[in-house]
C-alpha cells in the first residue's frame, strides 16, 4: 500500500527531528557528543560519553506520546497500534537497562522541539544533567 511505502521510508537518523536537537546544542556551544551512536543500547540520538548521558528525541507517533495521543491511521489500525506498544516496550527496557548502566537517559517528544518555550525548558534540562543534577529521564 502507499501508507505502508510511505512508512517504510521514514528514516531512523538524521531525521529533521535529530537535526533540530544537533543545531539546539550547537547553539548553546555545547561540545563534547557524539550523534546517531549504534554502539550504544538503543542507538541514542546524542551520547556525552564522558557524563555518561544519553538523549533520544521520539517521534510522538512512533513512540505513543502520552500527551499527543496520536491518531493511528484507519487503515490497518491494528498492525500500526501493536507496531507503537512494541517501541514503547522497547523505549521502556532500553531506558531499565541503560540506568543500570549508570547512563543518565533524557527522552525528549517531537511536539516539545515544536514550541519555543518547551525548546527552552529542553535547553535548561541538557544543562542541568551536563552540570551533574537532576538526572530524571
Amino acid at each position: 500500500s502507499d501508507r505502508r511505502k510511505t512508512m517504510q521510508a521514514v528514516k531512523g537518523k538524521n531525521t529533521s527531528l535529530e537535526r533540530k536537537l544537533f543545531s539546539m546544542l550547537a547553539g548553546m556551544g555545547i561540545r563534547g557528543w557524539r550523534k546517531n551512536v549504534s554502539d550504544i543500547k538503543g542507538k541514542p540520538d546524542v551520547v556525552f560519553d564522558h557524563q555518561r548521558i544519553v538523549i533520544f528525541v521520539d517521534g510522538c507517533f512512533w513512540h505513543g506520546c502520552p500527551s499527543c495521543k496520536g491518531k493511528k491511521p484507519d487503515n490497518n489500525f491494528e498492525y500500526w497500534n501493536q507496531k507503537v506498544i512494541k517501541n514503547k516496550t522497547r523505549d521502556a527496557k532500553t531506558r531499565n537497562e541503560l540506568t543500570e548502566e549508570k547512563w543518565c537517559v533524557v527522552r525528549i517528544w517531537e511536539h516539545d522541539m515544536r514550541d519555543r518555550v518547551s525548546r527552552q525548558e529542553i535547553r535548561r534540562r541538557i544543562l542541568t544533567v551536563l552540570k551533574g543534577g537532576g538526572c530524571d529521564g
